[in-house]
């Protein structure tokens, strides 16, 4: 059931749903990335820094032991000289990880973007349900962590053993060099070793976060039902707007049906079509079509324009000619002046008006 539900789900999800997916703190961050970029980045933050790092120590026992060499080191001298090594050191180990800090958010926020949820800070206590640990521990993700977690292991060890096989001839010679010797040439190989695998790791967490945005994507996908109720949300009901727009032209007919008696004539098809125009002869402008429609609207138009005394004329070419081309509220168009010219000395003959 479960795997057909899961092949049902072939539409994309709608920017809606990852909005709320955003919003609930379901987000794709491969920890496994994150640490080995952290890697890579102290690393090389060593190998670039290791002699400035050494060099500054190194003259900081300097400056000690010169200032004491006179004689045997009191309790607080000693104090006093371990407190500056130790001062040095933590400013530079502080540097560090100054430097994996900011490359470590910067990592985090590249992978899933900065916002913040206040709503993921409330305690939850289903996170330390003993029940569903035991079922996060046995889940799919949990297997792949711990699959990623083997795999860094297994090229850690790897790595450590063909490197140093490759260099153990020069290894074994380290004691007929002098020691500055030996340690310059075990650090390059510490540091060349600690690259590899942290190239390795690198590459393991960009496989194990596009494995996490594949997985995501797909739990994202909805089916073609969950679509339509998508749609109906951001769109509304189908059924709801259906009757706003028929409230709506209820009351745009009824406020045309008030400019009805008003008008000056009323042209029609005979049944099919209704224009009423009003004109005001001291008025600038050309006639004014203040309702129209066809049918049951055309129907109304009429009666109404009968019951209230308004002149109702037939002229099919003129009617249709109106309301194809002519709004609501619009003048009439120059093409149609001397039709209605006609119209409206004919209404003017009836009433008796010059």
């Amino acid at each position: 059931m479960a795997e057909d539900l899961g092949h049902s789900r072939t539409e994309a999800p709608t920017p809606r749903r990852r909005e709320e997916a955003r919003s609930q703190g379901r987000l794709v961050i491969s920890m496994e990335l994150t640490a080995g970029v952290l890697l890579l980045a102290a690393v090389a933050a060593l190998g670039f820094g290791s002699r400035g790092m050494g060099a500054n120590l190194l003259e900081a026992v300097r400056y000690g032991m010169l200032h004491n060499v006179a004689g045997e080191l009191s309790p607080e001298q000693t104090r006093e000289l371990l407190t500056g090594l130790l001062m040095k050191g933590l400013q530079l180990l502080g540097m560090l990880f100054g430097l994996l800090f900011v490359i470590s958010l910067g990592v985090m926020v590249g992978q899933a973007g900065f916002r913040v949820l206040p709503a993921l800070a409330a305690p939850n206590w289903e996170r330390v349900n003993p029940i569903g640990g035991l079922g996060r521990m046995f889940s799919l993700p949990a297997l792949l962590r711990g699959a990623a977690a083997s795999a860094k292991v297994t090229i850690a060890i790897v790595l450590a053993v063909v490197l140093i096989k490759g260099r153990f001839a020069r290894i074994a010679t380290f004691d007929q060099h002098g020691l500055r010797t030996a340690v310059a040439q075990t650090w390059d190989i510490v540091l060349l070793l600690g690259l590899a695998i942290a190239a390795a790791f690198t590459l393991v967490g960009a496989a194990d976060y596009l494995l996490q945005r594949l997985r995501f994507e797909a739990s994202l996908r909805m089916t073609r039902e969950e679509l339509k109720e998508e749609i109906k949300r951001e769109e509304g009901d189908p059924h709801i707007k259906a009757r706003i727009r028929k409230l709506s032209r209820e009351l745009s007919q009824r406020r045309m049906m008030r400019d009805v008696p008003r008008a000056t004539v009323v042209v029609t098809n005979p049944t099919h079509l209704a224009i009423a125009l009003r004109y005001d002869k001291g008025a600038l402008g050309a006639p004014r079509v203040v309702a129209k429609g066809a049918g049951y609207v055309a129907r109304r138009i009429v009666e109404t324009a009968r019951r209230h005394g308004v002149p109702v004329v037939e002229r099919k070419p003129v009617a249709q000619a109106l309301y194809k081309a002519v709004q609501i509220g619009q003048e009439i168009p120059a093409a149609l002046y001397h039709a209605i010219a006609e119209v409206l000395a004919y209404v003017y003959r009836l009433r008796g008006i010059a």
